[in-house]
């Protein structure tokens, strides 16, 4: 075997230059730099993108959603009796599930594990997407509500188990809102 190898290396050496080889030139990529704007364009198609996908995936699951002017889309699944709309500062609990926006609507995080979520609207560290979400609901409503990446765990994503850029689906209801 080391004797083949020693011919067919023999014999691959020994051609012609460039004969039968295709020769590679040294292209040094062009290097664009990112400025602002463009930065800003990306980011409002990235957003275009997400946001038809997201629509797209409400769509396949029969769900009639409202789109918010941030992004968040959500619908009220069940009505509560509750008059009182959360706002800021308010103490609000909710039980909930998160998940991923994929085929099995992967479970990441809920109330039945972690006990129900308790926060002040507006000046607690939740999701920036569930602050404005939370608003659009009485207590004892439930709903489901998509929020994008930007509004959710952003580019990061969480360590533990949400992925990088990714929008996570919640199916919520509003326990209690204390003013």
């Amino acid at each position: 075997m080391n004797r083949f190898i020693f011919y067919l290396s023999f014999l691959f050496f020994s051609c012609e230059e460039n004969e039968g080889l295709v020769a590679v030139k040294n292209i040094s990529p062009k290097i664009e730099v990112l400025d602002k704007d463009h930065s800003i364009e990306l980011n409002k198609n990235w957003s275009k993108d997400e946001s038809f996908k997201i629509d797209s995936y409400c769509k396949r699951q029969g769900w009639i959603m409202t789109k918010t002017a941030s992004g968040i889309f959500y619908s009220i699944v069940k009505k509560g009796n509750g008059v009182v709309f959360p706002s800021v500062e308010d103490e609000v609990t909710i039980d909930y599930e998160v998940r991923l926006l994929d085929v099995d609507q992967t479970l990441c995080y809920s109330s039945e594990e972690y006990g129900s979520a308790v926060f002040k609207v507006e000046k607690s560290l939740v999701e920036s997407g569930l602050h404005e979400a939370i608003t659009y609901l009485n207590v004892g409503d439930s709903a489901v509500v998509v929020l994008p990446h930007f509004l959710a765990h952003g580019i990061a994503g969480n360590i533990d188990k949400i992925p990088p850029l990714s929008p996570v689906l919640y199916y919520l209801s509003v326990v209690d809102v204390k003013n």
